[in-house]
This record gives C-alpha cells, structure tokens and sequence, in this order.
C-alpha cells in the first residue's frame, strides 16, 4: 500500500535536489568558476575531480535548462525532452536524499 506521505517525502527529496542544484550552482557561479580552457589553466586532477563532483549536483538544473533551451530552439523534440526531465527528477531526488541525509546525520534537526 502506498501512503500519501510517500509521496509528499518524495516531492521533499526532489524540490531539495533541485533546491541544492541551484545553490550549487550560484555559489560556483559566485566564486567565479571558469573551464580550464577559457581561464588559461591545465586541467589538474584534483579540478576535474571537483568538477565531476559540481556536475553531479547541479546536473538535474542543467539537464532541464539546457533541455528546455533545446526544446524551444526545435533541436530536441517534445518526447525527449520528457525524458530529459524525468532523468532530471530522478536525479534530483537521489541528490535530495543525500542532502537530507547529511542534514540529519549532522544534528542539524535534531536540536
């Protein structure tokens, strides 16, 4: 039997996922992040590790902006472009989840 508040937890997850992928990426926008190329820099391993690590938590944000952008300019079509956000959604969820979790596992919520 599923219960609504499964779906609310759910919803919960998926709205921090995507809470945590903006944040995400207006900190690094912030911090004035640049690619490699364009900065002048080698690409150490330690940046492309931090940087596969950005990517996996602002990816569901990217995957539906740059998605919707492709919708509109007619080089993704509609169906594809459901997919994109239903990838975007499962990702965000499962990013929700660990957030939520080092939340909780910090004691954050428990005070």
């Amino acid at each position: 039997m599923i219960y609504s508040l499964d779906f609310l937890a759910t919803i919960f997850a998926m709205a921090t996922g995507f809470a945590a992928a903006w944040v995400g990426l207006e900190l690094v926008r912030l911090a004035g992040w640049r690619e490699p190329q364009f900065a002048g820099m080698r690409a150490h391993p330690v940046r492309v590790g931090m940087e596969l690590a950005l990517a996996a938590v602002v990816g569901p944000r990217l995957l539906l902006i740059n998605g919707f952008r492709n919708w509109r300019a007619g080089m993704v079509s509609l169906p594809l472009y459901a997919v994109l956000a239903l990838v975007a959604a499962g990702w965000s969820i499962c990013s929700g989840v660990l957030v939520l979790q080092m939340a909780f596992a910090s004691g954050y919520f428990l005070a």
